[in-house]
């Protein structure tokens, strides 16, 4: 099985991996485009999809979530202020019909679309509490559909259904060590890039290509109600991505950041590595095998981390404010 995927997945050249067209115009080339909500399809990669399919290269698509828990949107489209479970999977269904509206706007009917049904915002807690059977099963639809292009979002994307996919997709590949990987590409729809990022493929959209793009975007009405002004920014002539995967390891041991120690009793370190997550109080204690950035005692956690392993600073309040303070950060170097 391994052998085989070794010759079906080939090594990208590093300058092809900056050249997305480049990638696309090669024999055999398969896109595969993670959306972890309806509308990030199009605005990461509506015109790589497009381009993809003149080339006549395989695509795939693949939403996490349906974007079901949605609710100030819907709020206001629906004129409602309770939202119940019934309310947020009518809301579900109709993200779905704008998102096949969307892969037709830009000639992608026909398209493979996979739906796993992740739980919208949830993203997060599920990589935590149940890692390796989201290691297997994503290993096992990458190893199916085979792609020799994967476009995912960046691990710093503030939206934390994003930043979770992205660990999840690191350690599938940690976990396939005898396979060459994909060219990876990364996408930042929310937040600000990741200064020192030292390689980055830009793609260029042609005219039509981008009014296609533009009206996919349009397509995802419920999105665009409220922030259409925001969506529309990505309707540009260009899409840019973060080129491979490992730009993230810390340089040393500590956390990166020092939080003011009012807020400490609200804040917890979320930790994941091949064995699984976990949720740890932090505990100002000699001991701790976590240290923030000034070297002083953030937590310890129950058992020894593999390396790579990720850990994320999270707000125990309840908030409204969907996005991270914070988000995750990568130690160590993946295992060859």
């Amino acid at each position: 099985m391994v052998a085989s995927r070794k010759v079906c997945l080939r090594q990208e050249k590093p300058l092809d991996l900056l050249d997305p067209d480049a990638l696309l115009r090669r024999d055999g080339a398969r896109l595969m485009v993670l959306a972890p909500h309806p509308d990030d399809e199009s605005l990461a990669a509506g015109g790589l999809i497009q381009r993809a399919m003149a080339y006549g290269a395989g695509v795939s698509v693949v939403f996490i979530t349906d974007g079901e828990n949605n609710p100030w949107p819907q709020r206001a489209l629906e004129r409602r202020v309770w939202i119940g479970e019934r309310h947020r999977q009518a809301w579900g269904r109709r993200r779905r019909a704008e998102a096949a509206a969307a892969l037709h706007a830009l000639g992608a009917d026909n398209v493979a679309v996979h739906r796993l049904g992740w739980p919208d915002g949830g993203v997060t807690w599920k990589l935590l509490d149940a890692t390796q059977v989201l290691v297997a099963d994503l290993r096992a639809l990458i190893e199916r559909e085979r792609p020799t292009i994967l476009v995912l979002p960046d691990l710093v994307d503030r939206h934390p259904d994003h930043s979770a996919i992205h660990v999840l997709l690191e350690m599938v590949f940690q976990s396939m060590p005898g396979v060459t990987k994909p060219a990876c590409l990364g996408y930042l729809l929310h937040g600000r890039s990741q200064p020192g990022v030292p390689r980055r493929a830009v793609f260029t959209l042609d005219a039509d290509e981008q009014r296609r793009k533009r009206a996919a975007i349009e397509a995802h009405a419920s999105q665009t109600a409220l922030s259409g002004t925001r969506l529309l920014r990505f309707a540009t002539g260009t899409e840019s991505f973060v080129a491979g995967l490992d730009s993230h390891d810390r340089s040393g041991p500590e956390l990166p950041w020092r939080p003011p120690r009012w807020l400490r009793p609200w804040l917890a370190l979320l930790v994941v590595d091949a064995d699984g997550g976990e949720r740890i109080a932090l505990r100002s204690r000699s001991g701790a095998n976590l240290t923030w950035r000034d070297g002083s005692p953030a937590a310890r956690t129950a058992r020894v981390l593999r390396p790579p392993y990720y850990v994320k600073l999270y707000c125990t309040l309840p908030s409204p404010w969907v996005f991270d303070g914070w988000g995750w950060c990568r130690f160590g170097i993946p295992r060859a």
